[in-house]
């Protein structure tokens, strides 16, 4: 394939994702303009991170060569990029996730069976509580407004003795919500860069990433395989998330040294068109 053709389809992929984008914001009354917006900052946004990742000096100039965006339209993102923070996609999850995350696949948060634990919310001294997990999550979220927003989304259970347990270990945020929205730019967007990295790495340097199609499954069938991938892959994720775990003798991992991994599973069904 010559280097025409492979930008010309990489166009073509780029123009069906960017159609579900597209979709997705038209429903959510957003412009042209506003998505046009955001595409030229994203540009914008790479470059810059390309430059920066190879030590090469970041210019007005060479930022317009490498994307052929006007110099005033990139002097005024430099502009804005300098008083507010970035807005590239989340790469953690929201503190509740983490924390349904931890509680559902961490050895210290299960039974010898490797149900979730009830847990008391206070620290105790024999025993782990729902404070201590969260605070393991990160020492600037408050345990109480997780609680009460695991509770409200019906994922968590107060059991009236000052106890609560986990009905789930599916964390779901509300349809059409910010936390939603941030689910489809954490996990689509990992998805995307390892789908990326893979067309040019060499084989024993790509990511795992497989998918099953067909297209003649009838509405019964759909539905069954749906419910059994609910099974297999929450038991396949709950394995990975045990695995990814460190084990009590195991040394802290040097920030420098640390490494952030998403694995996912994903279904869709649509009507065929004749």
């Amino acid at each position: 394939m010559t280097d025409q053709d492979t930008k010309a389809a990489y166009l073509s992929a780029a123009h069906r994702l960017m159609q579900e984008i597209a979709a997705g914001g038209l429903r959510m009354g957003l412009s042209h303009g506003m998505l046009e917006t955001a595409l030229r900052d994203a540009t914008l946004e790479a470059a810059f991170s390309q430059f920066e990742r190879s030590g090469a000096k970041v210019t007005v100039s060479s930022l317009h060569v490498a994307t052929g965006i006007h110099r005033r339209e990139i002097s005024r993102w430099i502009k804005e990029r300098a008083h507010e923070p970035n807005t590239v996609r989340p790469t953690t999850d929201s503190p509740s996730a983490r924390v349904v995350t931890r509680w559902s696949s961490n050895r210290r948060y299960r039974d010898p069976q490797g149900q979730p634990l009830v847990l008391p919310m206070a620290k105790h001294s024999d025993g782990p509580s729902f404070a201590q997990l969260v605070e393991e999550i990160g020492p600037e979220v408050r345990a109480k407004s997780v609680l009460e927003g695991l509770i409200a989304a019906g994922l968590v259970e107060n059991l009236q003795d000052g106890t609560y347990r986990l009905k789930s270990a599916a964390f779901l945020p509300e349809a059409n919500s910010r936390e939603s929205i941030e689910f489809l730019s954490a996990n689509v967007g990992d998805h995307l860069s390892a789908a990326i990295h893979n067309i040019s790495a060499a084989p024993d340097h790509r990511y795992f990433e497989r998918a099953m199609f067909n297209s003649e499954v009838s509405p019964a069938q759909v539905q069954a395989l749906r419910d059994a991938l609910s099974v297999s892959a929450m038991a396949l994720l709950a394995d990975m998330g045990e695995l990814s775990e460190k084990t009590p003798d195991e040394a802290e991992v040097p920030n420098e040294a640390a490494r952030r991994v998403r694995i996912g599973v994903y279904f869709y069904q649509d009507e065929v068109d004749v």
